[in-house]
């Protein structure tokens, strides 16, 4: 394909599916009566841009057909086809007269078209695109590209998985745990977290602490149950306690890391419970990215970081990862960055290790009401392949939960 047409609609799905699926040399944006700002424009030449690399460069190009009758839009819309006898036009989007005027046109002069079917997820022919769009699946974007087609940029992560790998079997032994204990998994993760400032030695690798600390006005203390557990998991060694005191070495600086860490057991368990059902074309955890994706520095840029994010195709799962009870702004704030970042076909999960549907009825409804994927404790007890099926087909219960 030499030239994409594409009617701009201010949606990056519709407006990039299109090139990311046909790689054309050249796409020219038409615009009826409002033309994308600055930073849209910058975004989608840094998607196409990292798309292509910088061995095959692609010409981009932003025209205004101007807001006018249908008539007028015929004739605008005409004498840009005209300017590019090679084109194909793109009708995924766009608004509405400037759909009925493009399709108008390619029909009565033949002109190739297509569109993207979100229900069917998949690109539709209109006229002599069949075979083009046969041989042209729809490529598997990962989340980079997907953060990138919505205007963003990845620029590291709170949370590194790759050590995941190397400690995988001690890992999946403690998310086990971590499931069966989820209840009273908090309060030994932040006795860990206190206890390991004042009790831990690097170098040696020793914590040794008190088995009941005071933080402020708070009492932490060891679970003995979960470090027996922990033990017998590898993921602890030479675990020693008596009445007043424990002594222990971690595993590895991971297995620590996942320990002492309020909420990285909750961002793991989503990121293996994804990675393990072979779904996604991509999944990340603890994703740090910049708004408009251009790094100012002097602390000028916005970030967000997603606690997991998922790609198949070019469909994406937008995770927040909730320890303790989530309010209507934590469903919010992840509900716009999923569609910001993903769009709108992006789905949304809220991942809570509360019993939301028990603690607070209203936060669970309103989730529900917006279209939010709802794994809650009791979802996370029943394990990995249980969280996977939520994240991929949620489904909404026959029966009303328990309302408190």
């Amino acid at each position: 394909m030499e030239t994409l047409i594409e009617l701009y609609v201010n949606e990056p799905f519709d407006d990039l599916a299109a090139f990311a699926a046909f790689r054309p040399e050249r796409v020219v944006f038409l615009s009826a009566g409002f033309m994308p700002d600055r930073a849209t424009r910058d975004g989608f030449m840094g998607f196409i841009g990292a798309l292509n690399g910088k061995e095959r460069e692609a010409e981009v190009r932003f025209t205004d057909v101007g807001n006018r009758s249908l008539g007028s839009l015929f004739k605008k819309i005409g004498e840009v086809v005209r300017q590019y006898p090679d084109c194909v036009v793109d009708m995924t989007g766009g608004p509405t007269g400037a759909l009925i005027a493009a399709h108008r046109y390619c029909t009565r002069n033949k002109t190739r078209a297509f569109f993207y079917d979100d229900r069917r997820r998949k690109f539709i022919n209109i006229y002599g695109m069949a075979e083009e769009i046969a041989a042209n699946p729809i490529p598997g974007l990962d989340v980079e590209q997907i953060i990138r087609m919505g205007g963003g940029l990845v620029t590291g992560s709170g949370h590194s998985a790759a050590p995941y790998a190397e400690n995988e079997e001690c890992a999946n032994r403690v998310l086990d745990i971590y499931c069966a204990n989820i209840a009273n998994w908090n309060a030994f993760s932040e006795y860990l977290q206190f206890a390991c400032r004042s009790f831990y030695d690097p170098k040696t690798g020793l914590f040794m602490a008190p088995s009941t600390l005071l933080n402020n006005s708070s009492l932490l203390y060891a679970n003995k149950r979960l470090l027996n557990q922990l033990a017998e998991a590898g993921a602890v060694k030479e675990l020693m306690t008596d009445g007043e005191s424990i002594s222990f070495r971690f595993a590895n600086t991971f297995i620590k890391e996942l320990l002492t860490t309020v909420g990285m057991c909750l961002e793991l368990l989503v990121y293996v419970s994804a990675k393990g059902s072979g779904a996604y074309d991509d999944v990340r955890m603890s994703v740090v990215f910049d708004w408009d994706g251009v790094i100012h520095g002097n602390f000028n840029d916005t970030v967000n970081e997603i606690d997991a994010v998922m790609t198949k195709g070019m469909q994406s799962v937008f995770v927040s990862c909730k320890t303790a009870r989530p309010d209507t702004r934590d469903l919010y704030e992840i509900d716009y960055l999923g569609h910001r970042f993903g769009g709108r076909f992006a789905s949304i999960a809220l991942v809570t290790a509360c019993d939301l549907s028990g603690e607070a009825w209203s936060i669970y409804m309103r989730a529900r009401d917006m279209g939010v994927i709802v794994i809650e404790r009791s979802d996370i007890e029943k394990g990995r392949e249980h969280i996977a099926r939520k994240l991929a087909e949620p489904e909404w219960l026959t029966e009303r939960p328990k309302q408190a």
